[in-house]
C-alpha cells in the first residue's frame, strides 16, 4: 500500500546546538495523517543526549525536507530515522534501502558502485535493487552503471567551502534510467553530500550531514 506524502517544513538553515526533538519533528507527517507525532522508536531517540548524529535530507522532485537522527551503525551501515518511523539506510554514505516513504527502496546491492566511489575511480559497475510492489511482492532489478569524474566542485560543510571531488553514477535498466551525484571529501573515501535514487516514486533523495 502506497501511504501518503504531506509537506515537511522547508528548511533553509539548519543550526548544530539546537534540540534534536525540534529539528526531528519537521519530518512528521510524511507518512499519513494519523500517524502519531513521534513513533515509539523516534520518541526515543529524539530523547538521546548528547543529540545523536543529523541528516539533512530533501525530496527535490516533491519539494519536502526535514531532518533524520541516526538510529543504528554497524560495520559501516547506518540507519536513519524520521519522526514517524520511516528509515533510510546507508553503507558508506551509498543508499541501500528507503522504507516507509510508499513504493521506495527495499533493499539493494551496490558493492561495485560503492567500490568504484570510494576509490574515486571512473568506471562500470552493476547494481541490483529490490522493491516491495503494490501487491506486496519484491521485484528485482538489475542495472548498468557508468561512473564519472566530474572534477572538484565547492560545497559548504559548517559553513565553510571545501573542494570536494564530485562523481556522477548514470544506471541503465530494463525499464527504468536514473543518476545518482556524490561528493566526496578531499583525500578520502568519505562521501560527505549526495544526491540518490530511490525509486519512481519519489525520484532522488538529497542527502548531506549536519554538523555536530
Amino acid at each position: 500500500m502506497i501511504r501518503r506524502l504531506f509537506p515537511f517544513v522547508l528548511l533553509s538553515l539548519l543550526v548544530a546546538c539546537g534540540d534534536a526533538k525540534d529539528d526531528f519533528d519537521l519530518l512528521r507527517g510524511s507518512l499519513n495523517r494519523d500517524a502519531p507525532r513521534f513513533h515509539p522508536r523516534a520518541n526515543a531517540l529524539a530523547s538521546v543526549r548528547p543529540i545523536p548524529p543529523r541528516l539533512e535530507v530533501g525530496f527535490p522532485s516533491r519539494d519536502l525536507s526535514g531532518v533524520m537522527l541516526l538510529e543504528t551503525q554497524r560495520a559501516g551501515t547506518q540507519t536513519w530515522l524520521t519522526a514517524d518511523g520511516a528509515t533510510i539506510t546507508l553503507k558508506g554514505g551509498m543508499l541501500t534501502s528507503a522504507k516507509g516513504f510508499g513504493s521506495g527502496l527495499a533493499g539493494s546491492d551496490i558493492r561495485q558502485s560503492l567500490a568504484l566511489v570510494q576509490a574515486g575511480k571512473a568506471g562500470t559497475a552493476e547494481r541490483f535493487h529490490s522493491f516491495l510492489n503494490g501487491n506486496d511482492e519484491i521485484e528485482l532489478h538489475a542495472y548498468r552503471c557508468e561512473i564519472t569524474l566530474q572534477g572538484r566542485e565547492e560545497i559548504f560543510v559548517q559553513g565553510l567551502a571545501i573542494s570536494a571531488l564530485k562523481m556522477e553514477e548514470d544506471c541503465f535498466g530494463a525499464d527504468q534510467v536514473f543518476s545518482n551525484t556524490y561528493w566526496l571529501r578531499p583525500n578520502s573515501p568519505e562521501i560527505i553530500q549526495s544526491s540518490q535514487w530511490t525509486g519512481d516514486f519519489l525520484g532522488n533523495l538529497f542527502m548531506k550531514r549536519v554538523p555536530e
